[in-house]
């Protein structure tokens, strides 16, 4: 906890579980420099009941996972809340009516991490296609030199689902090494965006780039109508040999069913960096599997991103103090 005896608002960093902001001595003089409470915590809060007890007497909340959630019963027992600052670009996670109702301010850092999941994203496909981890575990653990036939990620199709900036950076990434490129944008998009789309991508329905790509990456928002997005019909449409790469939100595939998916053959592989509940569970089946490659929703911690999205954090909660 960092406190300066001054009684103002109190700031709360209510989830820093990897110590994003304590292990920075340049990020506490900064919040310092703000002359308010801060309140610092290393784990992610246990549900609502946690988050409030947290939040008590609290001005400012700074929300770093996606996966502490800021919903109407949180924001309703939290009279002193006047701003929640979310460190990322997403607001899921947020309810941001419930908010706006109870006069409580709601910031973002849009794109604030676009080019660092768009290269973790060509990083999975890469690794995946080309058989990384497979081929350097069995020569280090193994002892075995293993020669293994790959594909070429040139004169693939990629899909991608979505069709905001880090789709549109998959792409052009995607298209650099020779990829033809679908997008399906699945949330409306007005007709000046699909132009933008079409000068670096084919522009498609959902079913149509589901048929016909070999590679799928996900790059859309999490909503009520986007859950389970990619279910038992969905993988029903998608080639046997295709894979999956999700760096958006776990909810939106049916993870039970992309599992089955896995090893009934119906499905070549997957890279996740994004799970339905997170961090993983010690006994998720998809760890289990060769033919999946998994991160730890690491895909936007890029240092130096970090360090330039703390200045627009920061700023956020200035202008908001």
């Amino acid at each position: 906890m960092i406190v300066n005896d001054i009684n103002m608002e109190k700031i709360v960093i209510i989830d820093d579980e990897t110590e994003i902001f304590s292990l920075k001595s340049e990020i506490s003089k900064a919040l310092n420099s703000l002359n308010r409470e801060i309140d610092l915590y290393y784990s992610r809060p246990d549900g609502s009941s946690e988050i409030i007890s947290r939040l008590e007497d609290s001005h400012t909340v700074v929300v770093t996972k996606a996966t502490t959630k800021i919903n109407n019963d949180v924001i309703e027992n939290l009279p002193s809340l006047k701003h929640i600052a979310v460190f990322g670009t997403a607001l899921d996670h947020i309810d941001v009516n419930a908010a706006k109702r109870n006069g409580i301010v709601t910031s973002s850092i849009p794109n604030s991490f676009t080019m660092a999941v768009a290269e973790h994203t060509m990083a999975l496909m890469f690794s995946l296609i080309k058989k990384i981890t497979e081929i350097n575990n069995r020569i280090k653990n193994n002892n075995e030199w293993p020669s293994i036939e790959v594909d070429l990620i040139n004169g693939k199709t990629l899909g991608i689902i979505g069709s905001g900036m880090i789709g549109e950076q998959v792409a052009k990434m995607a298209s650099s090494f020779g990829m033809h490129v679908i997008m399906s944008p699945v949330m409306r998009v007005d007709n000046a965006r699909i132009r933008t789309i079409e000068e670096f991508a084919e522009v498609a329905d959902i079913n149509m780039l589901l048929e016909n790509s070999d590679v799928i990456s996900i790059h859309t928002k999490l909503t009520s109508e986007t859950r389970h997005l990619i279910d038992n019909e969905e993988f029903s449409k998608i080639k046997s040999n295709a894979i999956l790469i999700n760096t958006a939100r776990g909810s939106l595939i049916n993870q039970s069913v992309l599992y089955d998916a896995l090893i009934t053959g119906k499905l070549s592989g997957a890279a996740l960096d994004v799970f339905e509940n997170e961090p993983i569970e010690e006994s998720n089946p998809l760890k289990t599997l060769n033919n999946v490659l998994l991160t730890s929703h690491n895909g936007a911690n890029s240092k130096e991103l970090i360090a330039k999205s703390i200045d627009n954090l920061l700023e956020n909660i200035k202008q908001n103090l």
